[in-house]
């Protein structure tokens, strides 16, 4: 077993919640700054958050907290992010209509991974592990009903966004608060005495 950088581990905890902090944020402002309905403003307000937020993912990816449950699909969920980051940025905005339906899918990609986390941290033997499950399938219910609005035009497409985004940092907050855990020095007795 690697050894456990507990100062990288509590400083990728520390960043993640930040980040889920910041998405909560940012599907907020989407629903209340009329501003951020043009698609030049949206452009540089997406690609920065999701470049930070995707940076994030794949730090607290390569951490090594102590049960591998929040970050364990992070560097594949971060390269999409970072992915995002570029088309936001880049896209032609002809071809701009497609980027809140492309979000609205990472944010359902990242719930259905959480559902399989609750079923690893079960298996854990954590007890929050029911609040997961409950918490991914409400997320996934919420943005399919997000993605159905933005396909058949229900409502504005950044208030699909908005919402998708808001209840995805709620829950990558709490989850990121519950799940990584650093190793207590008693339990690593036996790697400061080199004895492992």
């Amino acid at each position: 077993m690697r050894k456990q950088n507990i100062g990288l581990v509590m400083s990728a905890k520390i960043i993640n919640i930040f980040c889920g902090c910041l998405m909560s944020i940012a599907g907020i402002l989407l629903f209340v700054v009329p501003a951020l309905e043009t698609a030049s403003a949206q452009r540089i307000y997406l690609g920065i958050l999701l470049g930070i937020c995707g940076g994030a993912k794949i730090f607290g990816y390569f951490s090594n907290d102590l049960y591998r449950l929040a970050f364990q699909y992070d560097l594949a969920v971060g390269g999409y992010c970072l992915v995002l980051c570029l088309l936001a940025i880049f896209t032609p905005l002809s071809m701009y209509d497609t980027l809140p339906l492309l979000i609205t899918l990472y944010v359902l990609f990242d719930a259905l991974l959480k559902l399989q986390m609750a079923f690893d941290a079960k298996g854990f033997g954590m007890k929050s592990w029911i609040v997961i499950l409950i918490t991914a399938a409400v997320l996934c219910a919420a943005v399919g009903f997000a993605g159905a609005s933005i396909l058949a035009e229900l409502f504005r497409p950044s208030l699909a966004v908005g919402l998708a985004l808001l209840l995805d940092g709620i829950e990558n907050t709490w989850i990121t608060a519950h799940t990584v855990r650093i190793r207590s020095k008693k339990k690593n007795f036996e790697d400061r005495f080199e004895l492992s």
